[in-house]
């Protein structure tokens, strides 16, 4: 084999282990919104698995509070009513109300080892949102009922 052989099976090889990465299937243990606003908002959000919408909700969150001289972030938790019996392609959308454009993530965009994973949404002052994802390993030892039923059902 000659030396352009082996840089094109090297090519071929390192991309073909990135693209397995994509397509990732995993279970969806919860889905956290996040206000650092002092304005409450509300949040229209949309889940699909493997392509097929499981869940459409609009959650209401207050802005960020005062406690003392601290700023306290807003949290909620959005119902885990999607079918988590079987790990899957999970797709999330959001907007604030009333806007015409989503902001998208996919399961794809998880970077941790679990099999199960968090998703956090953050509302920025600004109204900007953006997604992270997490294990859901440190959630499940540290606050075992913020993560939904995966597996079992």
């Amino acid at each position: 084999m000659n030396r352009r052989s082996y840089l094109a099976l090297g090519i071929t090889t390192g991309v073909s282990g990135c693209l397995g990465f994509f397509d990732q299937e995993v279970y969806l243990g919860g889905l956290r919104l996040e206000n650092t606003g002092e304005t409450n908002q509300h949040v229209d959000i949309r889940v699909q698995k493997g392509g097929e919408r499981v869940h459409e909700a609009t959650v209401d969150i207050s802005g960020m509070d005062m406690e003392g001289d601290e700023n306290v972030l807003s949290t909620e938790f959005v119902e885990c009513t999607w079918p988590n019996d079987e790990p899957g392609k999970f797709e999330i959308a959001a907007r604030l109300t009333g806007d015409d454009s989503w902001v998208e993530t996919t399961a794809d965009d998880a970077e941790g080892d679990d099999s199960c994973q968090m998703v956090f949404l953050r509302i920025e002052e600004t109204g900007t949102l953006w997604f992270n994802w997490d294990d859901c390993e440190r959630y499940e030892a540290e606050n075992p009922d913020t993560v939904c039923d995966y597996g079992t059902e």
